[in-house]
């Protein structure tokens, strides 16, 4: 008598934890943090919003006056390109080689 109590007490407890997980994954917004998640794993290039920048005032003000600043934003975000913001998979591989090149001083 006593191991059906516990038995239901069991099945009674494991019930309840199943619905409150469930009601803990549906109330949990995933929108928000898939798109703060992203924003850290591939980071946006500032340097693609500078060339952008240049090719609309090239293009769509076709006078020599815009035509300079332009040129000057599409040079810079060639040169800003190599300060682009690491990524999570860059930061792995730079860990790895770390990691090597520490193993390969080991006496």
């Amino acid at each position: 008598m006593e191991e059906k109590r516990i038995a239901r007490s069991v099945t009674d407890s494991l019930t309840r934890l199943r619905e409150e997980r469930n009601n803990v994954v549906s109330s949990i917004d995933t929108k928000h943090i898939a798109h703060h998640l992203n924003n850290v794993s591939k980071p946006k290039s500032p340097s693609s919003t500078l060339k952008k920048a240049g090719v609309a005032l090239i293009v769509a003000t076709p006078d020599p006056i815009t035509a300079v600043p332009g040129v000057a934003l599409i040079a810079a975000s060639y040169a800003a390109k190599r300060n682009e913001p690491a990524k999570l998979d860059d930061l792995a591989l730079e860990a790895r080689k770390i990691l090597r090149d520490i193993q390969s001083l080991s006496l």
